[in-house]
């Protein structure tokens, strides 16, 4: 009897204490509770200090970003790549043509225009071995020693792929035309309205076109016939394998009475 009280007494201090503990979260919102309503509200960015200066330094690992207009069209990042998410694309302008590339900010001649530069950050293991090789340090990984090119960005999480995959080349098409890209654009053109019909898709099935063979022709057209023959003998009664018999094309006759069979 005394356990059985004791038990009582047990499990009623423990609903009180646990009931304290919640009732004063309850009147204590701001300073108790640590549910925060993200995205509205987030947790500050701790300081970090791991005993390196951070310009020596990288341990970010944070969204890829390009400052184009210092690219040169090297494609050491691409061959970097381990995972082949990086693509580069570049034209470059006949000698007489004239056309200015532009230059670098650290005063390097451009003697291309980077025409596509996708990175798929679906694919990215966020590796950092596509930064290293960069001879103009135009790719790196936002924040850290880069935060005063470009604030850091960790929470780029999308619905679709589509939202994963940026494009960072802002050539337009007349600079591409005017540096001799045409054949670029019309390879472009023409896969994208591929992809637009489907072509390209796994899994389509081609249709074929009708047969020119007598013999084809005349075989497929004995097909309904026999199908109607065959539904008008068995009409009523169970199917035999005789019935088939009113094929008159022997291949035909054969495959089906061996789908007969096989049923």
């Amino acid at each position: 009897m005394s356990e059985y009280i004791n038990n009582i007494i047990y499990g009623v201090n423990s609903f009180v204490t646990g009931l304290k503990v919640t009732w004063n979260h309850f009147m204590n919102k701001k300073d108790l509770v640590a549910t925060l309503q993200y995205p509205h509200e987030k947790w500050p960015i701790p300081e970090r200090n791991i005993g390196f200066d951070h310009s020596e330094y990288n341990l970010i690992r944070s969204r890829l970003h390009v400052d184009i207009d210092d690219c040169i069209a090297c494609m050491q990042c691409e061959k970097a790549c381990p995972v082949d998410c990086i693509k580069i694309d570049f034209i470059k302008p006949p000698k007489d043509s004239g056309f200015d590339c532009g230059i670098t900010s650290n005063d390097t001649q451009k003697k291309m225009i980077v025409s596509r530069f996708t990175i798929d950050m679906s694919e990215c293991m966020y590796c950092n071995l596509c930064v290293f090789p960069c001879p103009e340090e135009c790719i790196y990984m936002v924040g850290g020693p880069n935060a005063e090119k470009h604030e850091i960005d960790y929470e780029f999480s999308q619905y679709k792929r589509d939202g994963l995959i940026f494009e960072f080349a802002d050539a337009t098409d007349d600079m591409i035309r005017d540096a001799g890209g045409e054949k670029w654009l019309e390879q472009r053109d023409a896969k994208h309205s591929s992809l637009a019909d489907g072509t390209e898709l796994m899994g389509i099935i081609p249709v074929s076109a009708p047969s020119t063979d007598p013999a084809e022709a005349a075989k497929t057209a004995a097909l309904p016939e026999a199908s109607s023959k065959i539904a008008t003998a068995a009409a009523g009664e169970e199917l035999d394998i005789k019935a088939f018999n009113v094929i008159t094309d022997k291949v035909a006759r054969g495959t089906a009475k061996k789908a007969f069979m096989a049923a």
